[in-house]
């Protein structure tokens, strides 16, 4: 076990501790995770943080995001290729793209056939990472087995990159600011960062705590805010290029029919009865306009490039 006794972000030691959590996917399991907060920035955070011997019990072999499989790809590639975007991100044809926290390499895949030049990183040195990682390559996709941090250290620098991906992977890094200064000495001069993590400053975040399925103790060991998302961006160098929320109206309707089981004592099966498609969808569109939605999206660039 890891114990802070600073922030991971800003490196205040004002930390103290909020409260103790539950692990999200294992309900049976009595809370035993203690959470910290940082005064000064707001950071939310696993502490001690658990080392990979005791994390790698919840990563099983047949866990979802070592999946290889992309479900009806023909028709996710024709319908990026209408919206010119897969996963929020204009398709960057005949650039490089690297995915940080790859997993199986099925984004990859997908990236693959819309025409972009793509490589990627698994952190996992699990069994099941590994066969994700082979599986990967036998597509004709690079992926490495490691961190980003030791992708740097074994590589070096000179390969750069136009587009890197990091889709809900930095809730899992120990030291978030060290992990996105890496991937910036991999970006290329005018090349992006794009992020993507759970929104802790979401109103249901705010009020279920640890119960929101999006806080997903211990897959996720660090909480966001945007504001901590941009500090932790600023600390390695780079600059904002654009910062915006996302919410999937299944994630939002599941996230209100937590706060009315956990407020009100209200069954799933009941709150869904008054959450019509229409409805949900209208919500989070409101949710998004006020930056308040259920995920973060943010797009990080070389401070040189944005001027």
């Amino acid at each position: 076990m890891q114990k802070f006794t600073n922030c991971p972000v800003c490196s205040s030691q004002k930390i103290s501790f909020l409260y103790t959590a539950g692990t999200a996917r294992q309900p049976k399991e009595p809370p035993k995770w203690s959470v910290y907060g940082c005064e000064d920035c707001g950071l939310v955070f696993v502490n001690p943080r658990p080392t990979w011997d005791k994390l790698s019990d919840y990563y099983p072999e047949g866990w979802q995001c070592y999946n290889t499989y992309v479900p009806d790809e023909e028709d996710v590639v024709k319908q990026a290729k209408k919206l010119n975007e897969f996963r929020h991100i204009p398709i960057p044809v005949g650039k490089r793209l690297l995915d940080v926290g790859c997993g199986g390499g099925s984004f990859l895949q997908v990236f693959k056939k819309l025409g972009v030049e793509v490589a990627g990183v698994e952190p996992s040195s699990s069994a099941a990472a590994a066969a994700a990682a082979a599986a990967a390559r036998e597509c004709g996709v690079d992926v490495f087995t490691g961190t980003v941090e030791e992708y740097v250290a074994e590589k070096g620098t000179d390969e750069k990159f136009d587009v890197i991906l990091c889709s809900h992977v930095l809730g899992a890094t120990p030291l978030p600011a060290e992990t996105l200064d890496c991937m910036r000495q991999l970006l290329a001069p005018n090349g992006y960062i794009w992020v993507a993590v759970p929104n802790a400053d979401s109103p249901y975040a705010r009020q279920l705590g640890w119960r929101w399925h999006s806080t997903d103790y211990l897959y996720n060991l660090i909480g966001y805010t945007p504001k901590t998302l941009a500090l932790a961006g600023e600390k390695a160098g780079l600059a904002i290029q654009r910062n915006y929320t996302y919410s999937l109206p299944d994630a939002l309707r599941q996230s209100i029919c937590l706060w009315q089981r956990y407020r009100w004592f209200v069954p799933h099966k009941v709150s869904r009865l008054f959450l019509s498609d229409e409805r949900v969808e209208r919500m989070a569109k409101e949710l998004d306009s006020r930056g308040e939605g259920e995920a973060i999206l943010m797009e990080f660039c070389h401070p040189q490039s944005r001027d």
